[in-house]
């Protein structure tokens, strides 16, 4: 791993960057309302300065990429908020969907890669995606796993400890 993410991000800049669920997760919440980060269940694990760090790590990249799996894993952590707020949390993701480049994987094709019991399926899916993406996330199971494959892959803790910004 280089000493420092810019290594990883010049190489990715315009190839692209996939955001690991837990993140986005983070993301979504953070463009409904930044405060509820530190209240809601899913993400109370995060700070402000993590939202604004990963709004500015999205904002370097020239592509951002998911998958619909993943998409699906975050509408349906974030559709434990109360039913009250699920108006305003729709419109947050469609802002964040929007600048997003969804690429398809089989899920026939992840639950037969050796990782899958131990990982699941949207990780797999995660890996198979990230062929030409650097992974951004929380993950020590999946950035191992995807670093044992040989692909790129950054933990966040990995960013804050080395302090980046833009």
């Amino acid at each position: 791993m280089p000493a420092y993410p810019e290594t990883f991000f010049e190489k990715y800049k315009s190839k692209g960057i996939l955001i690991d669920t837990n993140l986005m997760v983070l993301l979504a919440v953070g463009n409904y309302s930044a405060d509820r980060i530190l209240t809601f269940k899913r993400t109370i694990q995060y700070t402000l300065e993590d939202y604004t760090l990963m709004m500015s790590i999205i904002a370097y990249f020239e592509r951002r990429i998911t998958t619909p799996h993943m998409l699906a894993e975050v509408d349906n952590l974030t559709r434990q908020l109360p039913q009250a707020e699920h108006r305003a949390l729709a419109a947050a993701m469609g802002q964040l969907i929007a600048n997003l480049f969804e690429i398809y994987v089989p899920s026939g094709e992840a639950i037969r890669m050796p990782h899958y019991s131990g990982l699941g399926l949207t990780d797999c899916v995660t890996i198979l995606a990230a062929r030409e993406a650097l992974v951004i996330t929380d993950d020590f199971r999946l950035s191992g796993s995807l670093s044992n494959l040989g692909r790129d892959v950054i933990n966040i803790n990995h960013i804050r400890t080395w302090g980046w910004s833009m």
